[in-house]
Order: C-alpha cells, then sequence, then structure tokens
C-alpha cells in the first residue's frame, strides 16, 4: 500500500525532450532513430527514452508516429493528392503500414476520412 513515487524530470531535461520534439516536427519526414534523437538531445538512448517518455507521456517513437498521421490527415482532407504520394511524403515507407495505423489512430481509412471532410 504504498504510494507509488513518481520520478521527477529535471528542468535541464525537459529543456532536452523540448529541443528533441522541435527536431521531431521539423524532420518528421526523415527516417529518425532513438539514437539520432538522443543525440539532438545529447544524452544516452536508455536516458532520452526515460525522459521523452515522463515529460510527453508517449514514446518517441509513437509521437513520431502521431505527427506524422496527423500531417497526412491535414493532407488527405484538404487535398485529392493521392494518398500514396502522401504517406510516403510524411515518412512511411509502406503504404499497408500507413494504412493500419491510420486507421486505428483516426477511426477510419485514409479514402473515408478524406470523405467525410468533404475533400472529394
Amino acid at each position: 500500500g504504498a504510494p507509488a513515487q513518481t520520478a521527477r524530470t529535471s528542468a535541464r531535461d525537459e529543456r532536452r525532450v523540448a529541443d528533441a520534439l522541435r527536431f521531431i516536427e521539423t524532420h518528421a519526414d526523415e527516417a529518425l532513430d532513438l539514437d539520432r534523437l538522443a543525440d539532438v538531445a545529447g544524452v544516452s538512448k536508455f536516458h532520452f527514452l526515460r525522459s521523452f517518455a515522463r515529460v510527453v507521456g508517449l514514446t518517441p517513437y509513437r509521437y513520431l508516429l502521431l505527427t506524422r498521421l496527423r500531417r497526412a490527415g491535414a493532407a488527405i482532407a484538404a487535398t485529392n493528392r493521392p494518398i500514396s504520394e502522401i504517406a510516403y511524403e510524411a515518412g512511411f515507407g509502406d503504404l499497408s503500414t500507413f494504412n493500419a495505423h491510420f486507421r486505428a489512430a483516426m477511426g477510419a481509412s485514409p479514402s473515408r476520412w478524406r470523405q467525410a471532410r468533404g475533400a472529394i
């Protein structure tokens, strides 16, 4: 019955995570891995992973994935460009993987997403 203790994040780690968040937002369409993001933050990948999850509430991979999906969703809704083109441009290397992640995150297939938002 002892209350769970939450690990505290230092202001320095919060700044490092903020740097990584800005980097992800700027480079989301590129191949980003944990090593590269930890380098941006200037810490080991293990420390980065723990700090990022503590500050953001998501793993770096999940944050990157959601960033890509959010951008793809906006492009799908706003344009009539091919969905495959949008998926590849957003940073996905495989259309079936994109479709599965999109459906899970957005609750609809990319084409239904587009139809519901009146892009076609």
